[in-house]
């Protein structure tokens, strides 16, 4: 074979690569080549404007491990660090902001403890958020329908949203099945506007801060499933046009679409040590005696 279609030959094996996965162990692939996978999965992407970025570390280091959470809080990085992760993938910032350039974080202690993780480890930290909320059958949003046991195509789409008609049922057994689903994300409770007794054939759902009440109604749902919600606002409209609201923390309706961005790599890069860190519902319901659904 000539030196030219060598190198024509090489060419097309490394664009392979990124496609169909990197299978060598011999030679690992570097944080920068899953990066270049990750983009390649995506036509919608802007890369001018795009926040699925590098945020410390080397991106042309060579990666054995990699773990996949919703966040890359210090408690995660901890978690990764102690069992050698190479590459971290976070879905949402790591610094604070949307862009994770606000200085006004800087001096801050959790940003300090968690740069000064970072630079002592050299793990490498990417944020895939852009590419998978909307890559399609495993990305967040169909994630998010398959977890709620919406299957089959929505009756209604836009780019976050979706409807699904399911058989009837009251708004009350709707979240009592969804809260089932929820606890392995740390969530105990689904909260719910709206009469519990209403009867529903029409879901709406979205994911993270984009899921707005009036466009979901718009859509012909008799309910939707929110996960950012202004309760001055869009609750008491919700109210007021008798349209069930069905609550659920911005990280749990997203955690499912990232266990299957840890399966997606493993499948993609079967070299690769990949872990999946959970970090879902930060919060916990306490009443007067104590907490509500779950011990301490």
């Amino acid at each position: 074979m000539s030196p030219r279609n060598l190198g024509a030959a090489t060419g097309l094996l490394v664009l392979l690569g990124f496609i169909v996965g990197w299978a060598s162990p011999e030679s690992p692939p570097t944080a920068r080549d899953i990066d270049r996978h990750l983009r390649a999965l995506a036509s919608w992407l802007d890369s001018a404007k795009t926040v699925d970025t590098f945020k410390s570390g080397n991106p042309d280091r060579p990666v054995k491990t990699v773990c996949v959470s919703w966040m890359s809080t210090l408690r995660a990085l901890e978690k990764a660090r102690d069992i050698g992760c190479d590459l971290f993938i976070t879905h949402e910032p790591t610094f604070y902001s949307h862009t994770d350039d606000d200085p006004s974080f800087d001096s801050d202690r959790a940003a300090v403890e968690k740069r000064k993780l970072l630079q002592e480890s050299g793990m490498v930290v990417y944020r895939c958020h852009d590419v998978w909320d909307r890559v399609p059958e495993v990305g967040i949003l169909d994630s998010w329908a398959k977890e709620l046991g919406f299957v089959g195509k929505p009756v209604a789409q836009k780019t976050f949203y979706a409807v699904y008609e399911v058989p009837e049922v009251t708004v009350g057994e709707l979240a009592r099945n969804m809260a089932s689903k929820l606890q392995p994300y740390g969530q105990e409770a689904v909260q719910v506007v709206g009469d519990p007794k209403a009867q529903v054939r029409r879901i709406a759902i979205g994911t993270g801060a984009i899921t707005n009440a009036k466009e979901m109604f718009s859509m012909g749902a008799d309910a939707a499933v929110i996960t950012e919600v202004t309760y001055w606002r869009d609750v008491r409209w919700a109210q007021d046009m008798g349209f069930p609201l069905l609550i659920v923390e911005h990280s749990v309706s997203e955690c499912p679409g990232l266990e299957n961005l840890a399966a997606y790599l493993k499948k993609k890069f079967p070299g690769l040590r990949v872990e999946y860190i959970q970090e879902g519902c930060p919060f916990r319901l306490v009443g007067p005696a104590g907490p509500l659904s779950r011990s301490e």
